[in-house]
């Protein structure tokens, strides 16, 4: 077979999306015949290949303020891509512009009777995050809680919107039972839970780097926090400044000093280093693409930090948990489902003073929570090769192939994207 992962959230400094992606294309690899076509709005078009793995890259622009994610203007360039490369499954990783093309390159298929199947993962709450959510912050200051009432009435307008998306997919994807009943709401059952994996030798303890604390900054009595991912409204890191602010007011004398590190690439970095430069032991790290490195971050950590309250997974989450971290976070999507009171606390959302008062609550027992963190992980059994192999058997039975039975697709020179214009 010939799969196709086609979405927008794939950049030098993707985070869980990315990880998901990259970790299919090498299981794909490894484990299978099969192909994978990956297709990206980039800076320019061009084709990158490497074996049975092809990357496409469609010239987009930048989408305003979210640097330095790209958005498909150019459907039919999308579509071209896909009638050449011919895949046998399309993955939707993302639900605005690009669906379309991928239906309409289904029907052409199946009119010539050559069988596709099209899923959509909800790697987001999109109507929350990207409508319900901005629209009540935007109209925060209406009285009569009408900038609430608005964001309600713009979420279940996206609802509707991204419902009619998913209903024409024939496969919808979740990483939790919790999103797969959040997917309920926008009016789709059958919904196959595919949690996201996490590897548990490369994230564990054992990387702790004295060395590494020490370069940064902390003290042997201090305790370090680390949040990693993008630094924008989404995730609600400036939520996370102002309980490091709450914080340093609230450590009792004596006590250990807290230093916050946010690590990773967004719009709201600039807003977070001019608030580091009055605010002390805030730092700022650059994205880490080298995934050792970013394991050594994680478990040189004493307690992992987030605000965001749209994780449809958390992959971080969970790799600061294999890592041997508590989490103190919020209470909202998957968090609920991976921090309970013997691993963390959950904060209500947006609620700074809150966050600082769990953190210090976590802060006299995160060995313990972080030992429990370790053994919920190893328990859960979150395993890459598990959930692809799941994902693979399910392509094929929409397909209706046996596994054992895949061949492997036609010539290269049949499917080659030469990104020559129609």
């Amino acid at each position: 077979m010939r799969h196709c992962d086609l979405t927008l959230a794939y950049t030098e400094t993707s985070g869980g999306i990315r990880t998901y992606i990259d970790a299919k294309r090498r299981h794909i690899q490894r484990h299978t015949d099969d192909e994978h076509v990956l297709i990206v709005p980039g800076a320019e078009d061009r084709i990158i290949r490497d074996g049975r793995l092809t990357r496409i890259e469609i010239r987009s622009p930048r989408i305003p303020g979210c640097h330095p994610y790209r958005f498909f203007t150019r459907p039919h360039r999308v579509l071209q891509a896909l009638r050449q490369t011919a895949p046998d499954t399309v993955e939707l990783g993302s639900f605005f512009t690009c669906p379309w093309a991928a239906f309409r390159y289904r029907a052409a298929r199946r009119r010539a009777g050559r069988p596709v199947v099209v899923s959509a993962y909800f790697h987001t709450d999109i109507a929350n995050a990207y409508a319900g959510a901005p629209v009540a912050r935007a109209l925060a200051g209406l009285p009569g809680h009408w900038g609430r009432r608005m964001g309600g009435i713009a979420e279940a307008a996206a609802r509707r919107l991204f419902g009619g998306i998913f209903r024409r997919c024939d496969l919808t994807l979740a990483a939790t039972a919790q999103q797969a009943d959040r997917l309920r709401q926008y009016g789709i059952t059958g919904t196959h839970i595919l949690p996201l994996g996490v590897d548990t030798g490369l994230f564990h303890p054992r990387h702790r780097d004295p060395d590494w604390r020490t370069a940064l900054g902390v003290g042997p009595e201090d305790l370090l926090l680390l949040y990693c991912g993008r630094l924008d409204g989404e995730k609600d890191v400036l939520t996370l400044a102002r309980a490091y602010a709450h914080l340093q007011q609230r450590v009792p004398a004596g006590g250990p000093g807290f230093i916050l590190a946010l690590m990773g690439a967004g719009p709201h970095r600039p807003a977070l280093e001019a608030r580091a430069r009055d605010l002390p032991g805030l730092v700022l790290l650059d994205y880490e693409a080298d995934r050792s490195a970013y394991a050594r971050a994680l478990a040189s950590a004493d307690i992992y930090v987030t605000a965001g309250p749209h994780e449809t997974f958390g992959l971080s989450v969970v790799e600061a948990q294999a890592s041997g971290l508590p989490v103190v976070g919020v209470d909202a999507g998957a968090l609920r489902e991976h921090v309970r009171p013997d691993r963390g606390r959950l904060a209500p959302v947006g609620d700074a003073a809150a966050l600082a008062g769990y953190i210090l609550e976590v802060a006299g027992q995160h060995r313990q929570l972080g030992a429990a963190s370790r053994r919920y992980i190893q328990e859960a059994g979150y395993a890459w090769d598990q959930t692809l192999d799941r994902l693979l058997a399910l392509y094929a039975g929409a397909l209706d192939l046996r596994p054992a039975a895949r061949s492997r697709p036609g010539p290269r020179g049949e499917g080659a994207w030469d990104g020559a214009r129609p």
